[in-house]
């Protein structure tokens, strides 16, 4: 490595080469606004990564660090309003998906309905075709029966 390119960090002892350090802006109440040189995929969480950074700024004027509480508690009241229509967003999404399945069903519900009812309207059809025909049958056996009565039909007669 360069010594050019390279920067020693005092705090751990490593050594940073200055393509892996990407410039940042410190969100801290204390240090708000602040630029520094910093490792790439440091993480607060991560013990793992370089520790090194560099200040490229003075410290933070006055006014900076008056302002920087109330930035910083409206960045959270911000992240929890977006947390919580987020979780509005999936709710409406569940509740979505449960009419889909619901509208699905009485959907099939309604297709059943209608295929049973078309069956008892052909069942009434038949029903009242056979009545039809019964009954002129009937008649046509009553004409038949009255205007042939006396026409060489014996009947029987009880002493």
């Amino acid at each position: 490595m360069s010594s050019a390119t390279t920067y020693e960090s005092t705090s751990s002892g490593h050594m940073c080469d200055m393509d892996r350090c990407v410039e940042r802006t410190s969100l801290s109440t204390h240090n708000f606004g602040r630029r520094f040189y910093g490792y790439q995929q440091w993480s607060p969480d991560s013990d793992q990564a370089c520790k090194f950074f560099k200040w490229l700024d003075k410290n933070t004027c006055p006014h900076g660090r008056a302002t920087a509480p109330l930035v910083h508690e409206r960045f959270i009241r911000y992240k929890a309003e977006a947390v919580a229509a987020r979780n509005e967003r999936d709710e409406a999404h569940a509740r979505e998906a449960e009419a889909r399945v619901l509208l699905r069903i009485a959907k099939r519900k309604d297709e059943k309905t209608k295929l049973v009812l078309r069956i008892v309207e052909d069942k009434v059809y038949k029903y009242r075709l056979a009545l039809f025909f019964s009954w002129t049958m009937l008649g046509i056996y009553f004409v038949f029966s009255t205007a042939f009565r006396g026409h060489g039909h014996t009947q029987l007669c009880l002493p």
